[in-house]
């Protein structure tokens, strides 16, 4: 008898659990997923990043940005203000810490085989190091200390763009953005599209 009770406990409590979970991340989910995939993969054709196991103190800061207009704003800025449409604006910051932690919490995108010119990786490698790797890691993994996001998961085409971004101007202007305001001084670091591209290519050759 006592058996069937602790189990019955046990049952409840886990049933309590998972309804808890479930209900912690908000209804914006699937719009979510509707760019950036259910696995958080995301979708280089609809110009949306890789989410998942993205660091979530970085995500919840964009996420923040996009709903403030810290991001999404600059008129060169078109994906950015396509995301900052899209996100509901009332959603509460617990929200937006849910959908942070539920994409940060999926396992890492498998990377697509992509032909790499050995010489232009090993250019990116030690452009990487210099410019880059003291706060995105050796690896391009992300260093949560230095709320560095990781790179390595992230499709050339975002990674190109959002360089440009930072070298122009469009992201890390405001004074209250310290860390965009570290990338741009970091990004304009890289001389040119050339130096991009090496780093780029690098960063891709990454498993």
């Amino acid at each position: 008898m006592r058996l069937r009770f602790l189990l019955c406990s046990l049952c409840s409590s886990l049933f309590l659990l998972i309804s808890t979970a479930s209900q912690a991340v908000p209804a914006a989910l699937p719009l979510c997923q509707s760019c950036h995939q259910a696995d958080g993969s995301g979708n280089a054709a609809l110009q949306a990043p890789a989410l998942a196991a993205q660091q979530p103190d970085y995500l919840l800061r964009q996420l923040q940005h996009f709903q403030t207009g810290l991001r999404g704003a600059h008129a060169e800025d078109g994906t950015g203000a396509q995301m900052r449409a899209a996100l509901p604006k009332d959603l509460t910051n617990d929200d937006l810490q849910a959908l942070a932690s539920h994409f940060a919490g999926l396992p890492a995108p498998a990377k697509a085989a992509q032909a790499t010119d050995a010489a232009q990786v090993d250019k990116g490698r030690r452009i990487y190091i210099n410019s880059c790797g003291a706060c995105h890691g050796p690896k391009a993994e992300g260093v949560a200390a230095l709320k560095a996001p990781a790179l390595r998961q992230l499709d050339a085409v975002y990674l190109q763009r959002q360089l440009n971004y930072f070298r122009t101007g469009v992201r890390g202007a405001d004074k209250s953005d310290k860390p965009g305001r570290q990338m741009a001084m970091m990004a304009r670091t890289l001389q040119n599209e050339q130096d991009i591209a090496q780093v780029i290519a690098y960063i891709g050759s990454l498993p």
